[in-house]
Formats: structure tokens, C-alpha cells, sequence
């Protein structure tokens, strides 16, 4: 009788194991969704320009460029910069910038995100990403001002605010490293950071005079004008279907597969990049929402004490980010994520929830403004990878696969700056991004993502770790 209850119980267990198994290997076969382009319907979409015409015949190119935000836009403008002979064009399935580009809170941040307020390496390549990234906040500005097209950038630096007192002296070791290295940081007690920000939520903050805010779609729209001046061609709601890799590369484009022949393709495409066939195992697009107030009052303004308008974010995982428009709107975002089984590009979340969790936050940071309300919350799409390390370089048999993706959340300059690399490296130009460990080329992608279902049942473990960490400080 025990060895025949032992044997039930065994053969129940491998009955398990190979049902587990066996649906393991439909889900890997079964793969990713499909790519959805949802409807920009951010505060920032108001400025939409009307889109250009779509791809309508076949064509040859030196370079298709697949993505039409601002690293798609940056890469063809930089491209056309280094060399007018060159045939360029960028291929958008929508509008331009109706992904990332045009969906973030609108903070413009040095730094890719392993160095934010970190020396993930050595000192020295800690100096030069800051360096690198903050001069291409100038560049950003140099495009604004050509196009003349007012981006409300403004450079006047940022917050990084600190919420838990455990971590003060941490930041202020940091701080003086940082200042060592040349970094002008500055260290904030609660008292300063009160004055500054108006607010007495947080514990501590950290000053950098590098970084400011800008409107996502008003850039798009300079880079847009940028790009046209120079000669390149911007063919608008023209989806790369099918890509045909060789020394020359086809794509299938648009509802009636119209032929692109490429001598060189790049992949802008950040979220959306697995769906093409590309790097299905290192970036995965995770779901993050924005809102933003109806102008406050000068009442509320006065109640706030925002004197110093300065763009800050906080030390939680799933950080808030703030910025005080001149219209006198605040953008809110951050405070939860998502990822969808299968890579679902389609926002499938409760955006009442989203309101709350954001109102919330906001009226515990400034209490005087209970009552305001949002005019807009959107959700948009990052590109995450297990590192956390944005990637750019180029691949494929022949070395005419270029791509900048994977910003992991902090893309806006980063973005910019990585078309920027791409058409220094095509053009054999010196950009100093390709000298530091952050260059694809020779490294790779060395993390792996897994495939479902073990990449769903991980990113919602370790998306419950970081909530239940910052729970703990909530006040």
C-alpha cells in the first residue's frame, strides 16, 4: 500500500514536471505579441505637426533608418551632417514621435542610468559619461535654436531628492568623490532642500547644475525641421513589416510591402525592437504612466513655494519625477511599471489607478494642492534591459545593422547622444562614447532575458521586491 501511494505521488510529480515543461516550450514557441502602435494621447501630442506622406514606391537608400523618435531623428540629422552626398531616410510607423519620444515626463538628465549618482566602473569613466552627456544637453540646445522652434529647454540643472535619512551619508561620500573628479554637485540638507523644492517631504537632496526639463513634442518638431533641412527624407505611418538581412538589406514597408534596399539599416526602434526579430533576449518593453495638472493657480503657487522651478526626481525603485512648466503645470510620472506577458506593446492597466497612485504622491509632497486635478495621464513604453545599461553599437553578419535602444528610463538626452554615436561610427568620426565600457560594438549584450513564462513570473517578482522596498518609505 506505501509503495503503491509512493508510486501515485511520483508519477503525479512527473506528471507535473512535464506539463510544466511541455507548456514552457509552447509559450517559447508561441514568442512575442505583435506590435501595437497605440495612439499618442499625452499632453505633449497637442503639438503634433501633420505627418508627412508614406512610403509609396520602392526605393534604395545608404541608410533606412527604422524609428522616428529622437534617436531615429538625431542619427539622420548627424548622418546628413557628416556627409550631404549620403541618401537617408527614416522609416516611422506612426508619426514621429509618437513613441517614448514623445510620451516621457520631460526631465533632460546627464548620465546613462548605471552612473546616475553611482561610480559603477572606475573614476574615470565615471568623469567622462558626464562630461559626454552633459555636453550633448548643449547640442540639444544648438538643434532648438536652428530650427527655430521654442523646445522649452531649460538647462538649468536638477534635483535628486533623497527620502530615507539612512542614505544621507551615502549621497554625501558620493558628492565629494564626485567633486573631485570635477563633478559641480552639490549636497543638500533637508533645510536647503526645503527652500529650493518647497516641500518638506524629503530627507536630503543632491543639486546638479547639468540637466533641466523640455517638451517632449516641440523637440521632435525642431529635430523634424532639422533633418529635412539637411536632406534627408521622413516617410511617416510606413511599418517595417520584414527585414532581409545581407551586404544589401531589404525591408518590406507599409500595407503594401514596398521595397526599401538599404546599404545600412539602424534600429531606433527602443520597445518595439524585439518585434522586428532583434535582440528578442536582452530588451523588453516595460509600461511607466505620466500626468500632468490643470496650470496652477498663483495661490497654489504661492502655497508650494517652487521657487526655484527646478526639475527634481526622488530615491525610490519606482521614482517619482516632477517638473514645474512655465505654463505652471507640474508633469508627474513614475511610481509603478509594468510588463505584459508576452511582450505586449498594448497598455492593458487600470489609468484610474494610475490617477490615484500619482495624485496621491503629489499631494504628499505639496500637501496646500488637495483638490487640483489632471488634465492628462498617459502610459508609454520603455526599453529595459537586466543590466540596466543602454546599448548602441552595430551587428548582423556584414556590420550594417546599427542601433541605440534600451535607455532603461532615463532616454531623453541619451537618445539624442546615441544617434549622434551611430553616425560618428558610420562615418568614421571620433565621438568619445565609443572609447568607454557603454559601446556595444565589442562587448555585446551579455545579460540574457529569459522567455516566458519565466520572463513574466521574474519581471512581476522583482517589480513586487521594489514596490514592498518602497512602501517601507513611504511616509
Amino acid at each position: 500500500m506505501i509503495l503503491i501511494k509512493k508510486m501515485k505521488l511520483i508519477t503525479v510529480i512527473l506528471s507535473f514536471i512535464v506539463t510544466f515543461i511541455t507548456a514552457s516550450l509552447v509559450f517559447w514557441l508561441i514568442g512575442e505579441k505583435k506590435a501595437v502602435f497605440e495612439k499618442n494621447d499625452s499632453f505633449w501630442a497637442k503639438e503634433m505637426k501633420p505627418a508627412n506622406a508614406a512610403l509609396n514606391k520602392n526605393i534604395e537608400a545608404d541608410v533606412a533608418i527604422i524609428g522616428g523618435g529622437y534617436t531615429g531623428l538625431s542619427a539622420a540629422y548627424h548622418l546628413m551632417k557628416y556627409n550631404h552626398a549620403l541618401k537617408v531616410v527614416v522609416l516611422e510607423a506612426k508619426q514621429v514621435g509618437s513613441g517614448a519620444s514623445g510620451r516621457h515626463g520631460g526631465m533632460v538628465l546627464p548620465q546613462p542610468p548605471t552612473e546616475s549618482f553611482e561610480i559603477a566602473y572606475e573614476d574615470n569613466i565615471h568623469k567622462k559619461t558626464y562630461e559626454l552627456t552633459s555636453r550633448n544637453m548643449k547640442a540639444m540646445k544648438k538643434v532648438c535654436e536652428e530650427s527655430g522652434i521654442e523646445c522649452d529647454l531649460k538647462l538649468d540643472g536638477f534635483v535628486h531628492t533623497i527620502i530615507d535619512e539612512e542614505d544621507i551619508p551615502y549621497y554625501k561620500e558620493y558628492v565629494e568623490e564626485a567633486n573631485d573628479l570635477g563633478i559641480p554637485l552639490e549636497f543638500w540638507n533637508a533645510e536647503k532642500t526645503e527652500e529650493m523644492l518647497g516641500t518638506e517631504y524629503y530627507a536630503a537632496s543632491v543639486y546638479d547644475p547639468n540637466g533641466g526639463s523640455v517638451h517632449a513634442i516641440k523637440f521632435i518638431n525642431a529635430l523634424k525641421i532639422m533633418v529635412e533641412k539637411t536632406g534627408a527624407v521622413i516617410y511617416e505611418n510606413s511599418k517595417v513589416n520584414d527585414i532581409s538581412e545581407g551586404k544589401i538589406i531589404v525591408l518590406k514597408v507599409g500595407d503594401e510591402n514596398h521595397e526599401v534596399k538599404a546599404k545600412n539599416i539602424v534600429l531606433a526602434t527602443n520597445a518595439f525592437t524585439s518585434k522586428l526579430g532583434y535582440f528578442k533576449y536582452s530588451v523588453m518593453p516595460v509600461h511607466a504612466q505620466t500626468a500632468v495638472t490643470e496650470p496652477l493657480t498663483e495661490e497654489q503657487l504661492e502655497s508650494i513655494a517652487w521657487e526655484s522651478r527646478l526639475p527634481f526626481y526622488d530615491s525610490k525603485n519606482y521614482l517619482f519625477h516632477l517638473v514645474l512648466r512655465d505654463d505652471n503645470r507640474i508633469v508627474i510620472g513614475g511610481g509603478d511599471a509594468d510588463y505584459y506577458f508576452r511582450g505586449d506593446l498594448q497598455y492593458r492597466g487600470d489609468i484610474q489607478k494610475i490617477y490615484e497612485l500619482t495624485m496621491s504622491e503629489l499631494i504628499k509632497i505639496y500637501p496646500s494642492l488637495k483638490g487640483i486635478k489632471f488634465e492628462y495621464v498617459w502610459d508609454g513604453l520603455l526599453g529595459m534591459t537586466s543590466d540596466e545599461i543602454p546599448k548602441v553599437g552595430v551587428t548582423g553578419k556584414h556590420n550594417n545593422i546599427y542601433y541605440g535602444l534600451a535607455y532603461n528610463g532615463q532616454g531623453v538626452n541619451m537618445s539624442f547622444m546615441f544617434g549622434e554615436v551611430i553616425a560618428s561610427v558610420y562615418s568614421g568620426k571620433t565621438h568619445g562614447w565609443k572609447d568607454t565600457l557603454y559601446y556595444s560594438y565589442s562587448s555585446g549584450f551579455q545579460e540574457f532575458i529569459p522567455p516566458e513564462p519565466y520572463r513574466w513570473i521574474g519581471a512581476k517578482t522583482l517589480m513586487e521586491y521594489y514596490k514592498r522596498q518602497d512602501n517601507k518609505l513611504n511616509k
